[in-house]
């Protein structure tokens, strides 16, 4: 008996700081999104300071890998002006307009190779391959407003899930306490 009043209890109070947190995130998602960039800017920034100063360690083991030398310095550049400019953003915004390119130029090549085999519906490819490849372009050009946009739509995903898991974590709550 006790342990289901301790298991009602926990999932109600669970139930509501998810509810709470959900709704917070949503409301303060800009701060939210720059807390995030901060804490990633130190983690990226000292992963690639980390990881030039390996190479470079390899290059005075082994002269004969000047690549070693050359990336562990670009690394180091790299991690340094992480950490003055908070570049996570930018980044990730570059990284996910290569990847709408890289994916439009494949769904436009594999639109083009159906039609010669006079597959159907073969321009369904085509349209999401241009569309795929016009938002490419626009994030590129755009790259901070787009990883901002990403990242508010993150926060805003995640806390409509905190609010979803509080509901159902209230709502299991008062299930066992009705059983």
């Amino acid at each position: 008996m006790e342990e289901k009043k301790s298991v009602v209890f926990r999932s109600i109070l669970v139930g509501i700081l998810l509810i709470v947190l959900g709704i917070l995130a949503i409301i303060f998602r800009a701060p939210v999104l720059a807390a995030v960039a901060t804490i990633l800017k130190w983690v990226v920034g000292g992963i690639l300071i980390t990881t030039g100063i390996f190479m470079i360690v390899a290059f005075v083991r082994d002269k004969s890998k000047v690549y070693s030398l050359i990336i562990g310095i670009l690394a180091i550049i790299a991690g340094i002006l992480m950490f003055i400019f908070n570049l996570v953003i930018l980044l990730a915004a570059v990284f996910i307009g290569i990847s709408f390119l890289l994916n439009g130029g494949l769904k436009v090549r594999e639109a083009i190779a159906a039609s010669k085999v006079k597959a159907k519906a073969w321009f369904v490819s085509l349209i999401i391959g241009i569309i795929d490849l016009i938002l490419g372009v626009l994030v590129l050009i755009y790259p901070f407003a787009a990883g901002v946009a990403i990242g508010e739509v993150a926060i805003i995903i995640t806390g409509v899930g905190f609010i979803v898991t509080g509901i159902l974590d209230i709502t299991h709550g008062l299930l066992i306490s009705k059983s």
